[in-house]
């Protein structure tokens, strides 16, 4: 499996992994181990977003065409009329 090593958490946050594992059959080191999975998980996969939105936003100033917040938010204000 993986390393062998301690986390220290605060004891609610201890408390709390504890019910969710109870509630879910599993063990405190599972749950955690998952939660941690997710969680570094999306935060891979928004950081991968901003790459790409980034790209496409130099592509486009590169095309002359520029994206302001300003125009971002009247587009997407324009979106929900």
């Amino acid at each position: 499996m993986g390393h062998n090593s301690t986390l220290t958490v605060p004891d609610d946050l201890f408390k709390e992994l504890e019910e969710r594992a109870r509630a879910r059959g599993i063990s405190v080191d599972g749950e955690a181990a998952e939660l941690l999975a997710r969680a570094l998980d999306r935060d891979k996969r928004e950081s991968q977003l901003m790459s790409e939105i980034r790209k496409e936003r130099e592509e486009l100033a590169r095309r002359g065409v520029f994206l302001t917040d300003e125009i971002i938010q009247q587009a997407k204000n324009w979106g929900r009329k």
